[in-house]
């Protein structure tokens, strides 16, 4: 069995800072060295999890656009816009919910980007909703969000752009609860 990826990245990384960085004699060469040398370092610690975050981004917005469709279909006829979404959202929520995690990464990324489009395109569309049923929406996506963004930071927190990265949870705490990818509200 040949090296693994971390070893590759690290392997990589290694060879950025101690022969190609210190050989370098202009500033923004040195400068974009350091860039590739951080990102390599960056990918070394997350290079295994992409697909697990992948998996709960999934999940999580199966979930909520779940409830989205429950919401939004009952409420008055909705504009021609949102039916098309609302139709093409119960077909993907449908389709393959027990086999995802067989799939492909870039099936599930692919799918994570066109629940994410229904997403907007329904958040785009959120004014002309009765304001009760605009209300609901909007506390569906409250917390979604609010959550979608400790995740995110929480991921890029290895670069060290985060003034306030020490506040965060590493990412393994949120992808991963005793050992298992970890599904809120799943079973």
């Amino acid at each position: 069995m040949g090296p693994e990826m971390s070893q590759f990245l690290s392997g990589m990384k290694k060879t950025m800072e101690q022969v190609v960085m210190p050989n370098l004699t202009d500033r923004f060469a040195q400068e974009q060295a350091g860039i590739v040398a951080a990102t390599l370092g960056f990918l070394e610690q997350i290079h295994d999890k992409v697909f697990h975050y992948e998996l709960l981004e999934n999940h999580l917005y199966k979930n909520l656009l779940g409830e989205v469709v429950a919401l939004l279909d009952g409420a008055t006829p909705p504009q021609h816009e949102v039916a098309v979404t609302l139709v093409a959202l119960r077909t993907q929520l449908a389709a393959g919910k027990e086999d995802t995690h067989l799939r492909p990464y870039h099936f599930v990324r692919g799918a994570n980007e066109t629940m994410k489009e229904h997403l907007c395109t329904l958040i785009r569309n959120q004014p002309a909703l009765p304001g009760p049923v605009r209300e609901s929406f909007d506390a569906l996506l409250r917390p979604f969000f609010r959550e979608l963004e400790v995740r995110e930071r929480a991921w890029v927190k290895p670069l060290g752009f985060d003034a306030k990265a020490d506040e965060l949870p590493d990412i393994d705490e949120l992808l991963y609860r005793d050992g298992k990818l970890r599904f809120p509200g799943a079973a």
